[in-house]
């Protein structure tokens, strides 16, 4: 929508050979072995230059390791290079600061049009897969992304977009108000990478362990949704929760959502242990 948009990328240190850097098949070949996926972080309503995020992003980038493993073919040692993206067009923080203008401006595109579609948010949410995408080092082909907060909305926009190139996505008390507005989709039959799967809704106790899921038989996608969220967020209703479960698993996924038992908003921030809201807490034991 012409909105600049000002995000941040974080990569292991030295950087990955480019993927375009060579033409020899050999050498191309052993290039898209040392490619290492990338992650798009969607922030908080706090904004995209909020320190908590890039925290995260750091984190992530330094111990990718310990999630995405070692790959004896590739010189980096495994990782990730991480997007923290901006939905909201904010390059100074205002977002934070500013909350009259962060409250018009997430109106304008998390509301539906009346066709029930958010055009807006698919757009700037386009724009940061084609950002992780066009990085160097990056395989175009393994893109994940992380939502907390507001992040759950772009999220579940990127899971409507279903681009192929998306492997696996998550939220973190995500927020999903709204959704029972948007568009209805039609439950996917599944296609050449699809395997026959029960569709999860499970919970998980304050240590992080799941729990059984009721399932029902239908043909699901390989691509994955976890949802993760507090029992006691009251930002979250339930009705919310249940219609963004439905709708991610009537697009085909495999969705799984973990519930955490005495657990409120923004648990895995830890400056939320400072904040004067009963509504906010940090807990260790949701992000162990």
């Amino acid at each position: 929508d012409g909105t600049p948009l000002h995000g941040h990328i974080y990569r292991p240190s030295p950087p990955p050979p480019s993927s375009s850097s060579s033409t020899n098949d050999s050498s191309s070949s052993n290039d898209k072995e040392k490619l290492l996926p990338g992650i798009i972080l969607f922030h908080t309503g706090a904004g995209p230059q909020d320190i908590f995020l890039r925290w995260k992003a750091d984190s992530l980038v330094a111990n990718a390791h310990e999630v995405f493993g070692n790959n004896n073919n590739n010189n980096n040692g495994g990782g990730c290079i991480v997007l923290i993206a901006d939905i909201l067009g904010d390059s100074t923080g205002w977002a934070w600061h500013n909350r009259e203008k962060y409250n018009a401006v997430r109106t304008s595109i998390l509301v539906p049009d009346k066709d029930g579609e958010r055009k807006r948010l698919q757009g700037r949410v386009r724009a940061a897969i084609d950002a992780i995408r066009s990085q160097p080092g990056v395989d175009g082909e393994r893109i994940g992304a992380m939502g907390y907060c507001l992040g759950g909305h772009p999220v579940l926009e990127l899971a409507r977009m279903k681009d192929p190139c998306v492997k696996a996505m998550v939220t973190f008390h995500g927020v999903f108000d709204g959704v029972r507005g948007l568009s209805s989709v039609e439950r996917s039959s599944g296609g050449a990478s699809g395997s026959n799967s029960g569709s999860n809704s499970t919970e998980g106790k304050d240590d992080g362990t799941l729990l059984s899921a009721d399932s029902t038989t239908t043909t699901k996608s390989c691509n994955n949704v976890l949802v993760c969220t507090g029992e006691d967020d009251p930002f979250i209703p339930t009705e919310d929760l249940d219609a963004a479960m439905k709708m991610f698993d009537d697009l085909g996924y495999r969705s799984e959502m973990m519930k955490f038992n005495n657990t409120r908003h923004g648990f895995t921030n830890p400056a939320q242990d400072y904040n004067p809201s009963e509504a906010f807490a940090y807990s260790e034991d949701a992000c162990a």
